[in-house]
């Protein structure tokens, strides 16, 4: 009897909860299809990442479990408040606890099975765009076809059930412990609004708003430090909840005040409404504000890496092969076969780079650095000991390879190529004279173009001079530049390593160890150290170690969204139906259904504006600030602002479908449709 009650109530529940198990199942999709990389064949084929992948998912899942943990027990206490009467009602008629709770704990497993067998079919098909979107991402064929690995159904089943039990072993002891009585009035707990003095809680609304600002005074000012960082953000989550319980009592004393914008129309109504909903669910809406920071923080930052990977190649990276060499006399003869064996070359050249044993560039970017960007990464190992050379012919040689301009110089000039990101660098050194042979050279321009300066032409700059300036100075190291026709062998980078005894990465232990000087530059992203760069292959493996990044982010920020707008929706569908009586008396006070409905529109408007509004402002402070550091430090093209403004369009469409499925449903509930309302 009990197992036919409970799928009998299961059914009722799939109409009243329809949100919530519309998100349990496109979290289970997104989880099935996230979880497939990990375990996923194709995945394996084309990155070399695909364990760094796995770890990071396998990051992203253990934060998504917590939420999902909170959901799932947040929705059953939910739904137990609201079904706590009839729960009552059958300890009445002779039902044990243990029977009541094992009726509502089979209920609940029944729609959480239901969700995540429905979930799995849109799960195989995000599969699918996924795999394509790495596909397309690191410029490779991808065939449709299923791949179905055991390991990612029994992860995904064992996060699923695992979150849906820990969450109903809690609310399970709880139940127990309740009696008839406080089953009978636990859906009246909060229910009413508190017109007692609460004027004393406004302090916290400002005294939020206060931190806020001098949390951004912070960042702005670049005051944090590894000291201080977590207590600041520990500080801002706080004060997201102070702002909702001084909100509450400032919301309070405004309709107490009886201003004109109060009493006009149904005001007061939506204000006692809205006063009542954000005083009762305080901590629930600070929670939900932080998650859509949380959703908009990480899809932002996704988009911002995103750029960067999409257009680094065309910024900085001209070339199709750089190979360099700290023998200045090098011919690269083994080299040039190598390369003409596996692929067709279009133009090369080989040349010099060379040093006067002046460092005055080099000490002038380590001052900026520390001066005006506030940043030490421009230590020893960023740059070359001594300031780099390159003969105007060469350099202009180069510029034709790669597609620019050529330029001239007088005899007593010289010119600056510096990344585009450091172009006021190169505004500021320009004003400064060169002394070279004791000849003074004055600068003729700075130019920003890509000239891939990661360690092979120069690190971050490299100062062009005429021929017979450059004759003067000492060969530092020598270069091969080629561009080819067609794409390289995959293994064409580890073959021309393979002909140098100093082959090495900075990534390698012993490569400090060695005398070679070598700079290579302040990118932090992403930087071509190695002596030989190929542009297709670093592109490719650039692109697959950022994606590594990029899908968790958007995976944490879907996930988290959806999590609260449920919330958002449940909750004023739940009080549709309760308070049903509300707006039938506005009807018998003269509200014709048009009104009604405007009524409550503005109602959820107000409701949904506030935490998404709060978290817009917090979070796109944040993002701007972390996007201006970003271009310090890494090439970008985008303004600042299109990374957050792009989040905001992708989330806010979300946002407006859950707004209009609860305004949709809503009017439903208190039977506008059905024009009943008495």
């Amino acid at each position: 009897m009990l197992s036919k009650l409970a799928l009998r109530n299961a059914k009722r529940s799939f109409k009243d909860y329809f949100i919530y198990l519309i998100t349990m199942i496109f979290i289970t999709s997104l989880m099935f299809a996230f979880n497939s990389m990990i375990f996923s064949e194709d995945i394996q084929k084309i990155s070399s990442e695909a364990g760094i992948m796995g770890m990071m998912i396998g990051l992203a899942t253990f934060f998504i479990v917590l939420i999902i943990i909170w959901l799932i027990h947040y929705m059953i206490r939910f739904m137990a408040e609201k079904r706590s009467r009839e729960f009552a009602t059958y300890l009445l008629l002779g039902f044990h606890k243990k029977q009541v709770a094992s009726l509502f704990f089979k209920e609940t497993v029944i729609l959480g099975t239901v969700s995540f067998l429905i979930g799995l079919i849109p799960g195989v098909f995000l599969q699918q765009v996924i795999t394509t979107l790495i596909y397309a991402i690191v410029d490779t064929e991808y065939s449709l076809h299923l791949e179905f690995k055991a390991g990612t159904l029994l992860m995904t089943a064992a996060i699923f059930a695992g979150s849906y039990f820990l969450a109903l072993i809690r609310n399970k002891k709880r139940f127990r412990k309740m009696n008839i009585r406080d089953m009978m009035y636990l859906d009246q707990q909060n229910e009413e609004l508190n017109n007692g003095n609460k004027s004393g809680r406004q302090w916290m609304f400002f005294a939020a708003v206060l931190y806020m600002l001098f949390f951004s005074w912070m960042m702005v000012s670049g005051r944090f430090t590894d000291g201080n960082i977590y207590f600041m953000i520990i500080g801002l989550i706080v004060s997201v909840y102070f702002l909702y319980m001084g909100l509450s009592a400032f919301l309070i004393g405004y309709i107490r005040s009886g201003k004109n914008g109060v009493l006009k129309g149904a005001n007061i109504f939506v204000l006692r409404q809205l006063a009542s909903k954000v005083k009762t669910m305080q901590f629930t809406l600070g929670t939900l504000t932080v998650l859509f920071m949380v959703a908009l923080l990480g899809s932002s930052h996704a988009l911002m890496l995103n750029q960067f990977q999409t257009t680094q190649a065309d910024i900085n990276w001209p070339f199709d092969i750089a190979v360099y060499n700290p023998d200045p006399g090098y011919d690269f003869s083994a080299e040039n076969e190598l390369i003409k064996k596996d692929s067709k070359i279009s133009s090369e050249l080989v040349y010099q780079i060379f040093e006067d044993h002046k460092s005055d560039f080099r000490k002038f970017m380590e001052k900026y650095y520390r001066d005006v960007l506030e940043n030490s990464v421009a230590n020893d190992s960023a740059y070359f000991k001594y300031d780099t050379y390159m003969k105007l012919s060469d350099y202009n040689t180069l510029r034709e390879m790669a597609g620019y301009e050529k330029v001239s110089l007088e005899k007593n000039q010289y010119l600056i190529q510096i990344k585009s990101r450091l172009e006021d660098a190169g505004r500021r050194f320009s004003h400064t004279s060169l002394t070279i042979s004791g000849n003074e050279y004055k600068c003729a321009g700075v130019y920003t173009e890509g000239f891939e300066q990661n360690g092979h032409n120069g690190a971050d700059y490299l100062l062009v001079v005429p021929d017979q300036a450059a004759d003067g100075m000492k060969p530092y190291y020598s270069l091969l530049t080629a561009q080819v026709k067609g794409s390289v062998q995959p293994d064409l980078t580890d073959n021309l390593l393979d002909l140098h005894d100093s082959g090495k990465s900075i990534l390698d232990e012993d490569y400090y160890e060695t005398d070679i000087d070598r700079g290579y530059g302040t990118d932090i992203m992403y930087v071509s150290n190695q002596h030989v760069y190929v542009r297709e292959i670093e592109t490719k493996s650039m692109k697959s170690l950022l994606s590594t990044i990029i899908f968790p982010l958007f995976y944490v920020g879907l996930v988290f969204l959806c999590v609260a707008l449920t919330v958002l929706a449940v909750q004023q569908l739940s009080d549709s139906a309760k308070y049903k009586h509300r707006y039938s008396l506005l009807s018998k006070l003269g509200l014709r259904e048009k009104e009604i409905s405007c009524v409550i529109l503005k109602q959820l408007f107000l409701y949904y504006l506030f935490p998404f509004i709060t978290a817009i402002v917090i979070s796109g402070g944040i993002v701007l600030y972390d996007s201006r550091e970003f271009f310090k430090l890494a090439t970008s093209q985008a303004p600042s602002w299109s990374y957050f403004g792009i989040s905001i369009l992708l989330f806010g469409g979300i946002y407006l479908i859950y707004f209009i499925a609860t305004y949709v449903e809503f009017r439903r509930n208190i039977g506008i449709w059905e024009k009943n309302l008495r």
